[in-house]
């Protein structure tokens, strides 16, 4: 996952930065791998939640965040 984030977050910074020269598209490039290493995972993990959130509702979604025992999971 961190990886796909590097590459996703390279190749946007690189072909971002391109239009303002080659410079800016390696510093794009450098500044992309390293942000889409560190944001890519966050972001899908919110995404899940949100995603269990709309479909199972917010009490499902506080009892997997808690650890709740109680709940079964499937």
């Amino acid at each position: 996952m961190i990886l796909a984030g590097a590459v996703l977050g390279g190749v946007a910074g690189a072909v971002l930065g391109f239009a303002s020269g080659i410079g800016w598209a390696v510093g794009g490039l450098l500044a992309g791998v390293v942000l889409g290493a560190l944001a890519f995972p966050p972001l899908l993990i919110a995404l899940g939640l949100l995603f269990i959130l709309v479909t199972q509702g917010p009490r499902k979604l506080l009892s997997l965040v808690r650890g709740d025992p109680r709940v079964k999971r499937r």
